[in-house]
């Protein structure tokens, strides 16, 4: 035992097809996590492009700032990428539900929104009373020219909390150029548009030359405390100060506003998920190796125990095979890093190349490949994480095999392993398979290596499974698409659509579901009196507003409603409550009205108690909240309240199979039967967003099909293994008369009963992990749709792998002379 190394190389040339087996293994382990390692970076960086897209490169923005107050935010040497944007106004459109804003960027500000800078025809404003808007505004404008034709708007601002009426005016402008339409707006009814450095200058009135500043903080661990102390410096008021939760949250950056959400806080999950889902993959690795390790001691260990007869000390067989792992580790774990660079850079060419450039708000492939470059820098750390996370989960594996090997007695490995045999009551039963029988004892003969290599296709499959869903929680989108309710907001602000009109629209055969707004909103008189009976008293600036929403909406609008405060909703005993937006006027808060859960509202007669309070208001046509209490209260509470029955917004959704071209056209018939109605499209919008997530979601699927084939070969390693050990078992089978055929039906029958155990038990493992996966979307633990789909394509890709794996070496084995099969080493 004087050299470890020399007779660790020595077993390792003697078991040559063993110790390639284990470098196999290695391998796989090192390009799986290198893969994902280096992809996962990437993707995080694509997640983040994405919600800049969104909503603009920036993490917050002060309104309502004077030119000093800007400047000094410029010049703070905490911030970067600084850039200030001044609001000329806004003006509808039309009876489409969206607003249309006109603000002048200053210098590189509109760098920070490429969604919105996008020329289709012309070019960007230079100076003032030059402007850019959007094609679908144009056309919802009834604008006829081009480039270069002058343009009159009828525009109207005001403050954020402001005591007077919008202050109104009209401008002519000269169309420079035509921007792509952006109808991610939609969600919240708006549409952007660029005016030329100077036009606010001269257009708008001291009180409304205000700025709003974008930054973005280079410490992101300390932006919360950076944004307050700025915000105390200039004397800002909280309500100024907006939050850009799109890219925080896809950055993992806390905010304040985020904890007062309730969304903040419990338990990590996403982080969980991504643990879950590294670690799943490193325990099937290890497990190969575990498999592979124990079945070489084992064969080995009469002469393990020959090296103890003779002095060997239990140390030093440990360090003899640790040595033996190190040597394969050494080859395997710098080709598997090599090879797992390549792969990721492979498949995320590949996914890029499948889509146009425009998609990731890039102008050209040159730019696409030069952001893609930027996000996947080389950097050594990722590496040598992967080789050291392979390294120790190989030592892991390899231990128990030699605790064996160190723990063997010297006159009992000599001697051959002594099996007890024990009869359990045997049942007489008529046996319909033999080959079948036969290979169901086989799995019972030795548990241990059984349960092993069903355990690591196990891992495998829960892995293809987890990392369908998980690749759902990097989408920065998803959020953007829930602030709309349905495919379409259908909206009459004047009279409503009477019950028999909505009737008929939920009865159209193309929509599968029909959500519903009654709203009424109510102003005092100069007396301080309101056209409705209310006990409740308000300050002389509250509105007092009555909505009704459907009963699946009702729990979403407040927290924590129990069970009896929904059928008290239902019931129309209870009603939430929105109360006023708090602001400060000349540095003092405002006194407001402020209800509190279980207090008691009186309205036109009916007491009902405050079950909750609302998180937000209930509106219409993408209109801004009146500020004053609102009563949110069912459909039918809402007409015994009112005495209306008219709905004034429906959200239409579509069946999936639905043609939109042709329900459009029965909703514009709709529209014309009820006067004063609109709608507006969400599916256009959709459609944008989820573009938006087509290069991260090709990329994901490049990744799960990459994880999914180093599973299939960790599958087809671990069966080959199990076959190859038993070469001696399979001479004496055939020395006593099994036949060819016989051999083969055997053996694929232990393949398929491998996949299908693997197969049951993995889509089980698989589903626990789609529910930590959507925890990490909610932060709610809770029951989610089966992913039937992903377990039915990972059992069938398992099944076909176990009875390829065992097919194909059962083949080279069966010509093998008996003779020399049962003398065989190896």
């Amino acid at each position: 035992m004087k050299s470890y190394l020399t007779l660790a190389r020595k077993e390792l040339k003697a078991q040559k097809i063993t110790s390639l087996l284990i470098l196999l293994a290695v391998i796989l382990s090192s390009i799986a996590t290198t893969a994902i390692g280096r992809s996962i970076g990437i993707l995080q960086s694509m997640r983040a492009d994405q919600a800049s897209g969104l909503n603009g490169d920036r993490y917050a923005t002060f309104h309502q700032l004077s030119e000093e107050q800007a400047d000094a935010l410029a010049s703070d040497p905490r911030l970067y990428d600084v850039g200030s944007i001044i609001n000329l106004g806004n003006l509808d459109l039309g009876g489409s539900g969206l607003t249309l804003f006109l603000r002048e960027y200053c210098r590189n500000a509109l760098d920070a929104y490429p969604s919105i800078g996008k020329i289709k025809e012309g070019r960007l404003p230079a100076k003032a009373h030059e402007i850019a808007l959007p094609e679908d505004a144009l056309r919802y404008l009834g604008f006829d020219g081009g480039p270069g034709d002058p343009i009159t708007l009828p525009l109207k601002i005001s403050l954020k909390t402001d005591t007077e009426p919008p202050y109104e005016y009209t401008a002519e402008f000269v169309l420079t150029g035509i921007l792509e339409s952006s109808y991610m707006g939609y969600a919240t009814g708006t549409v952007d548009a660029v005016a030329g450095e100077g036009t606010a200058a001269s257009l708008l009135p001291a009180r409304y030359y205000l700025y709003s500043t974008d930054f973005k903080t280079k410490s992101s661990d300390s932006f919360q405390s950076v944004v307050y102390d700025l915000a105390h410096k200039l004397n800002l008021p909280e309500d100024h100060i907006q939050y850009n939760w799109v890219l925080l949250d896809a950055l993992g950056i806390s905010y304040d506003e985020k904890e007062k959400d309730g969304t903040a806080g419990g338990f990590p999950f996403l982080m969980t998920a991504c643990v879950l889902v590294g670690g799943l993959i490193l325990l099937a690795a290890g497990l190969v190796i575990y498999n592979i390790l124990k079945v070489a001691v084992t064969k080995r260990i009469r002469e393990y125990g020959a090296l103890r007869a003779i002095g060997g000390e239990r140390r030093q067989l440990y360090r003899l095979v640790a040595a033996q792992l190190l040597i394969l580790c050494g080859v395997g774990i710098p080709v598997g890093l090599l090879c797992g660079v390549l792969c990721a850079k492979g498949i995320l060419t590949a996914a890029v190349g499948l889509l146009n450039p425009k998609l990731f708000l890039a102008s050209s492939t040159q730019a696409l490949n030069a952001s893609i470059a930027e996000n996947s820098s080389w950097t050594i750390w990722p590496l040598l994480v992967s080789a050291a996370v392979t390294l120790l989960f190989a030592a892991l594996a390899s231990f128990p095999a030699a605790r064996y090997a160190s723990h063997v007695s010297p006159a009992v490995a000599m001697d051959g392993q002594a099996i007890q045999i024990k009869r359990h009551r045997r049942k007489h039963k008529r046996v319909r398979n033999f080959e079948a029988y036969y290979a169901r004892l086989n799995l019972k003969r030795n548990r241990g290596r059984t349960c092993i290599t069903i355990l690591s296709m196990v891992m495998s499959i829960t892995v293809f499974v987890a990392l369908q869903s998980f690749s759902s929680l990097l989408d920065a989108s998803s959020a953007v698409q829930e602030m709309h309710l349905g495919d379409y907001a259908v909206t009459n602000e004047t009279i409503g659509f009477p019950p028999e009109a909505v009737s008929a629209l939920k009865d159209q055969g193309m929509v599968g579901n029909l959500s519903t707004t009654k709203l009424s909103v109510y102003q005092q008189d100069e007396k301080g009196t309101l056209p409705v009976d209310v006990d409740v008293p308000l300050q002389s600036w509250e509105s007092f507003q009555i909505a009704g929403i459907d009963s699946a909406r009702l729990s979403s609008y407040a927290a924590e409603l129990s069970e009896q405060d929904l059928e008290d909703l239902r019931s129309q005993r209870a009603c939430l409550i929105k109360n006023p937006i708090a602001f400060v006027y000349d540095g003092k808060p405002v006194e407001s009205t402020n209800l509190q859960v279980n207090d008691r509202i009186t309205v036109n007669g009916r007491q009902m108690r405050v079950a909750g309070i609302a998180d937000s208001p209930v509106t219409i046509n993408n209109a801004g909240f009146v500020n004053g209490v609102q009563v949110i209260v069912s459909d039918s509470a809402y007409d015994t309240l009112t005495g209306k029955t008219q709905y004034s917004e429906v959200y239409p959704e579509l069946l999936e199979d639905a043609d939109a071209d042709s329900f459009e056209t029965w909703l514009d018939e709709w529209c014309r039967e009820n006067p004063g109605s609109h709608w507006l499209s969400y599916r256009q919008s959709d459609a944008q967003l989820a573009e938006s997530f087509e290069q991260i979601r090709l990329l994901c699927w490049g990744l799960i099909l990459f994880i999914g084939l180093i599973g299939v070969l960790n599958i087809i390693n671990t069966v080959y293994t199990n076959i190859h050990t038993r070469v001696n078992e399979i001479g004496m089978q055939r020395a006593v008369g099994m036949s060819t055929r016989s051999l083969y039906q055997t053996f694929l029958w232990e393949g398929a009963y491998y996949g299908l155990i693997a197969s049951i038990a993995g889509a089980v493992c698989g589903y626990l992990c789609t529910i930590f996966v959507g925890a990490a979307a909610t932060d709610t633990l809770q029951w989610t749709a089966v992913p039937v789909l992903p377990i039915l394509e990972a059992a069938a890709v398992s099944v076909a792998a176990c009875l390829a794996a065992t097919a194909l070496p059962l083949r080279g084995i069966a010509k093998m002379n008996i003779v020399e099969s049962i003398l065989t080493i190896e």
